[in-house]
Order: C-alpha cells, then structure tokens, then sequence
C-alpha cells in the first residue's frame, strides 16, 4: 500500500516510523511534519535525521504548519525529552523538499490513482489544511488512519481530550467530517499496549531499529522515574495500518468538542458512517506485532 505519514516526530513516532520502514507492505512516498509533540523545527530535525540514520534518505520529507489552525500551540517536551526526542541521532546533510505539506498531498494523491492511504500520528493540521484547499485532491484518498481520540475512556490531557485531538480540535472536525474513510486509533486501544521499565525484549536486539528505539524508550524511562509502562499509540496506527485484524471495530462517526470545557473531546455516533474505531486490541499479538517490526533488515 502507498502511503504518506503524517508525524510530530517525538518518541512514539519515532518508533512507529521505524515499524514503517521495516514494513514491507508499506511503501512510503513520504513523510510529512507537522508541530505537536514539538515545534516544527524540531519534528523535521528529528524526522530527516532517524530516516538519514536508518538509511532511508529516499524517502522524501516535507514540511508542514507549524501551528494550530485556530489555537495556540500546546507541546510535550516535559514527555518526550528536550527537542522531542530522548535519544541522540547523528546530524545528516538531508533537507526537506520544496513544496509544504498540503501541496506535498495533492501531488501524491493526484499520482496514486485513488491508492494512496494517510497514516497521520500527530495533530490533523497538515491534513486538514490540504482538504480545505483541494478537496477534489484529497477525495481520491483511500483511507486516513488516525492516531487520537478517547472514545470510551478518559483523555490524556484533559478528562475529556487525547493530545493530538486537543491540540488542533478544528483540524480534527475538518477530518473527520471530510467523508474520507477513517480508521481512529486512539487511546481506547493505545495505552492497552506498551513496554515495561523491568523488560529485556525491547532491549535485546541489535539492529538499527532495535537500537534506536531501545534507546528511545531507555531514554524515556529515565526522565520519567516513576512510570513502569512505554504506551505504544503511534506503532499501534502502523499496525492498523498493516494489520487491521489486531483490532475490533465499530463504525460510526466523530463529532469533536472545538472550544470549551470538554474541547478536544471525541463523541462517537455509532451505525453508518465513515469511521472504523479501534475499541479493543489483541494485546499480546500487538506487542510482539510491534517488537518484529522494529528490527531493520541490512
């Protein structure tokens, strides 16, 4: 399947990027930035030097906004780690290419012939922007997967709001009510699956997947002293992506809370509708889903 993901690149994305590139099913025209996790400046950096690092430079990056469509920026350094990361990558010479993030998904929309799908792990900005200026582009997408919401459970910055939705609420409601085929992967499912502080396996291999992303979640665990458990949102969307049978669904669709007490809230309305939400997840196979797919094959 061909793909363009969509990422703030922080820790999680790291990770679920090196599952992306390990995936042979996956082929990645592109990457595309956006601002969330941390400023854009900081999720291209960390983008273009992971690819550079796992010896991807094919694959091409684009910039994206740098703000919210209507809010003010809210970002995650104090859990992601100084510049989004809490792993160091060598510097690479690689830059992004010319044309921003909405041009950069018409353009492959209009060259995949109605196969291109999204994987969007932060907030829907970059997304949003290009159905709001070439909806005749954007209709041809076969399918979005998105990282956010809390349908059923609590949020992870408000009660009400999961982060990627908060931080861009208006974006959210742009995507989901595009009519675009969604798949939501939120934290109904993601914070059921992650790595303990106490394993050995997401520390055993020696690949350049494996390294990095140990090192990632090493990293982690030692500016969080007092959390036992890696969460694994953004890998779990790829594994959507690539093995949609890990999960059970309902359809329905996505109405977001823009403003307000509850903003960033996701409400499912469930029957017929244009969104897939993941409310259950095969735990087991999921984690060793997500181990197998962080080893780089030389």
């Amino acid at each position: 399947m061909k793909v363009v993901i969509d990422a703030d690149t922080g820790t999680d994305d790291a990770i679920a990027l090196v599952m992306a590139v390990n995936s042979p099913e996956l082929h990645i025209d592109s990457i595309t930035t956006v601002a969330g996790n941390a400023r854009l400046a900081d999720t291209t950096r960390n983008t273009l030097r992971l690819l550079s690092y796992l010896g991807r430079c094919d694959i091409r990056i684009s910039k994206g906004a740098d703000r919210p469509l209507k809010v003010k920026n809210r970002f995650a350094y104090h859990y992601h780690g100084s510049g989004g990361l809490t792993a160091r990558l060598p510097t690479t010479a690689s830059t992004p290419v010319e044309a921003r993030a909405p041009e950069h998904l018409h353009a492959a929309a209009n060259q995949a012939n109605g196969e291109l799908e999204i994987i969007a792990l932060g907030p829907l900005t970059n997304v949003a922007r290009a159905i709001s200026r070439g909806p005749e582009q954007m209709r041809s997408v076969k399918r979005i997967y998105v990282m956010g919401g809390a349908v059923e459970v609590p949020g992870n910055v408000t009660p009400s709001a999961e982060f990627n939705i908060y931080a861009d609420p208006h974006a959210a409601r742009v995507v989901f009510d595009s009519g675009i085929p969604i798949t939501l992967v939120g934290l109904d499912v993601g914070d059921a699956v992650g790595f303990d502080r106490s394993g050995t396996d997401w520390r055993s291999g020696t690949s350049k997947g494996e390294d990095i992303s140990a090192r990632i979640m090493q990293g982690w665990f030692d500016i969080h002293p007092g959390r036992d458990t890696y969460v694994l949102c953004d890998p779990l969307t790829v594994a959507a992506a690539v093995a949609p049978d890990l999960f059970e669904y309902r359809r329905g669709t996505i109405r977001v809370d823009e403003d307000g007490e509850h903003r960033g809230r996701t409400r499912a309305e469930y029957g017929d509708g244009n969104v897939s939400i993941a409310l259950s997840v095969d735990e087991d196979r999921a984690r060793k889903f997500v181990l197998e797919r962080l080893v780089t094959r030389d």
